[in-house]
């Protein structure tokens, strides 16, 4: 009911704010929408502008609750802080999937990660796994040393592990279910990291016990700050990232509630659930819609949906930290990724059977996120025509 009301608030304030700006466009246009060039304007532009309206209601919802003192709705207000402190915990997996990575600097994440956990007290319920999609040979031989170095370094022997995968099939995704198919079924959760993540042993710690409290929920997100920015670039990113995401990632989560998205890192997952209803099969259809899942992550939280598990993003889970691409050019790369990813959602929002509405409008804006660009496009050329027509 609360996620209900919430949403039909954001709708009627997207609607309304739109509405408006379509109408304010149309009435300075010389036709006022009366030729089917100004109409096609209209509509290409009230589209865009719906689309730069959720982020912006989202924001305002963020500021508003973070005034508040937090979403009471989430997580992490639905138990006070003696009852989840005395909340025992699970085995859990500390997972990292790496593909020809800087070793030593991934290898020193998981160290910082190891040390942190040690100091809780908890470290017994916790096992590290280095999984490897490495093909070149120099750089695989270079991490079994690292790993064999930081196992004795630490006194961790049998409890992290590396492994490299001989064949590298659905890229991570297919990285995770090949530890899965071998070791899911010995723990009761798995946190997954990326090469560049960083959590606190605390926040690891919490999101265990959190996910012990709520067994209805099946995927639960931390909000990623980014940090160790160096260049420009990435410090401008790491800014922007200060600035405003806590308060779009709080007002995201109030929205979305139990069907959040899942960003593939910085999370804790149940293994169970997610070995039984997140595989990912092969797209059947053509060209870009065909072939293996990329953007996996938002698949997989739309199928835990719809197996009946919720899905939260918790911004209140701090010290969860990752890196953003150094350069422009890598940005680019990854965002290249990304736009096929996230376009062959199309076919799963469309063709999907049981859903959930919410992580139906998650693949949207994603698709959004690429469509945007050729709608701007569109709405250039019918204005170029406009214009054109008038000094004829």
């Amino acid at each position: 009911g609360v996620a209900f009301r919430r949403r039909s608030l954001l709708l009627a304030a997207v609607l309304l704010q739109s509405a408006g700006a379509t109408w304010f466009m149309l009435s300075v246009l010389p036709y006022n929408g009366g030729s089917w060039v100004e109409i096609g304007m209209a509509i290409v532009f009230a589209i865009l502008f719906s689309w730069i309206s959720v982020g912006f209601w989202i924001g305002v919802f963020g500021f508003v609750l973070r005034r508040m003192g937090g979403d009471r709705c989430s997580l992490m207000h639905q138990q006070d802080s003696d009852t989840l402190n005395a909340t025992p915990l699970a085995s859990t997996a500390i997972i990292m999937p790496i593909y020809n990575e800087d070793v030593g600097d991934c290898l020193g994440r998981l160290k910082t990660v190891y040390l942190s956990l040690e100091r809780t007290g908890h470290i017994n319920c916790f096992d590290f796994y280095i999984l490897s999609d490495t093909r070149d040979p120099d750089t695989w031989l270079d991490e079994q040393a690292a790993w064999a170095s930081l196992t004795s370094e630490l006194g961790a022997e049998g409890r992290l592990h590396y492994r490299r995968r001989p064949l590298n099939q659905n890229y991570k995704s297919g990285n995770v279910g090949d530890f899965l198919r071998r070791w899911g079924k010995s723990h009761a959760y798995m946190v997954v990291l990326d090469a560049d993540s960083l959590m606190s042993g605390d926040t690891i710690v919490t999101m265990v016990r959190l996910m012990e409290r709520h067994p209805q929920v099946g995927i639960l997100q931390s909000s990623p700050s980014l940090l160790n920015g160096q260049s420009v670039f990435a410090r401008i990113q790491q800014f922007s990232n200060q600035l405003y995401g806590p308060l779009f990632t709080t007002g995201l989560a109030a929205v979305q509630m139990g069907e959040a998205a899942f960003w593939g890192h910085n999370a804790i997952l149940r293994t169970g659930p997610f070995i039984r209803y997140c595989g990912l099969r092969k797209l059947p259809g053509w060209g870009l819609f065909r072939g293996p899942i990329l953007s996996h992550d938002f698949v997989e939280a739309a199928y835990m949906g719809r197996a009946g598990h919720e899905v939260w993003l918790e911004p209140a889970l701090q010290h969860s930290y990752e890196e953003s691409p150094p350069t422009l050019v890598e940005e680019l790369n990854r965002d290249k990724r990304w736009a096929k990813g996230n376009l062959q959602h199309l076919w799963l929002m469309l063709r999907g059977r049981r859903l959930r509405l919410a992580h139906r409008m998650a693949f949207l804006n994603g698709i959004m996120s690429y469509a945007a660009s050729p709608l701007w496009l569109a709405f250039l050329v019918l204005a170029t025509i406009a214009a054109a027509s008038m000094g004829i």
